[in-house]
C-alpha cells in the first residue's frame, strides 16, 4: 500500500511538474498595446501598430489623395476609433472626427480609407470626455 501512494504521489508530481516550469519562467518583455476593435476585422498591418506608431500618419483616399491626418486613437466602451483631423491642409483644428479602426487599411506604407472627402466631413465629431485616450494616443 506504502509503494502504491508512494507512486501515485510521483506521478501527480511529474505530471504537474511542465505547468510549474511555465508559471515560473519570467515575463520581461514590454511592448506597446496594439490597437484593436471589436468593430468589425482591424487591418492586421494595423492591428498590430501602437496608438503612438499610428499618431501624425496622413490618411489617404482611394484616389491616392491626402485627405486627413491621425490625431490619435480612443476607445468608447470595446470599440477603437482613431481620431481624425480632416481639416489639417487647413490648418484648423475644430474639425476632428472619430472613425472606427475597421476602415483603415494599410497600402503598402500609406494609411488609406475608401472614403471621399466629403464623407470624411460627415463624420462623427470627435468630442472629449466621450471618449477614453489610449495611452499616448492624444496630448
Amino acid at each position: 500500500m506504502k509503494t502504491l501512494m508512494t507512486a501515485c504521489g510521483l506521478v501527480a508530481m511529474l505530471a504537474a511538474a511542465p505547468a510549474f516550469a511555465q508559471s515560473s519562467t519570467p515575463t520581461t518583455k514590454t511592448t506597446a498595446p496594439s490597437v484593436a476593435s471589436t468593430e468589425g476585422a482591424v487591418d492586421p498591418a494595423i492591428a498590430r501598430m501602437s496608438a503612438d506608431q499610428l499618431k501624425n500618419k496622413e490618411v489617404y483616399g482611394s484616389d491616392g489623395k491626402e485627405l486627413a491626418k491621425v490625431e490619435g486613437v480612443v476607445r468608447k466602451g470595446n470599440d477603437t476609433y482613431a481620431v481624425l483631423d480632416v481639416d489639417h491642409l487647413v490648418n484648423i483644428s475644430d474639425k476632428d472626427a472619430v472613425l472606427p479602426m475597421n476602415k483603415l487599411h494599410m497600402k503598402g506604407d500609406k494609411l488609406t480609407v475608401d472614403m471621399t472627402k466629403d464623407q470624411m466631413q460627415g463624420l462623427e465629431k470627435w468630442q472629449k470626455g466621450k471618449y477614453e485616450d489610449i495611452k499616448g494616443a492624444l496630448k
